[in-house]
């Protein structure tokens, strides 16, 4: 069985114009908390494994609903003495991979002949999380050269540059 109701206008008891939050209907896709993160310590990632850049960040989700956007924007330099080179890049939580967001060629790098080689930037990510979780969550970043040949190195943080990481619950 189904009901429907119709009315012409809803009023407060005092005769005032309710509120969204006040017909118990406030919130949804609203920002429920932001936290941010950022490190300035050089991180030089000289092999293919991923490893932790010390960009990190902590978030507590209040609802299972709620989602997390993450916004990061990371210095990262590749660089390697000749051919071409390329870095990889991904973001986790709580030490797992999330799907989708993990990046095999960024800050990709080539010049002919032996001179060495060096490019670099800012790595600007938006990427929206589902955790389904009430508990505290931890979001980093990891990097790695793709090649360690010719002394490939991802370089993140170089010459002390701030990387940074947001953390923002959308409530649902």
């Amino acid at each position: 069985m189904t009901s429907l109701i119709k009315v012409d206008s809803i009023q407060t008891s005092a005769g005032g114009t309710p509120t969204a939050s006040s017909l118990g209907i406030g919130g949804v896709g609203k920002i429920g908390q932001v936290v941010h993160g950022l490190t300035s310590t050089a991180v030089n990632v000289t092999t293919s494994t991923f490893t932790d850049t010390g960009l990190t960040a902590s978030i507590t989700p209040t609802s299972t609903s709620s989602k997390v956007l993450i916004i990061i924007s990371q210095t990262l330099v590749t660089d390697r003495d000749s051919e071409y080179g390329r870095s990889r890049f991904r973001i986790l939580r709580d030490g797992s991979g999330l799907a989708n967001a993990e990046w095999n060629r960024l800050m990709w790098i080539e010049a002919g002949g032996v001179g060495a080689v060096k490019n670099g930037g800012l790595v600007a990510v938006n990427y929206l999380d589902t955790p389904s979780s009430t508990s505290s969550l931890t979001y980093k970043t990891q990097g790695a050269a793709e090649t360690t040949t010719n002394n490939g190195t991802a370089r993140f943080q170089q010459n002390s540059e701030s990387s940074f990481i947001t953390l923002m619950e959308v409530l649902a």
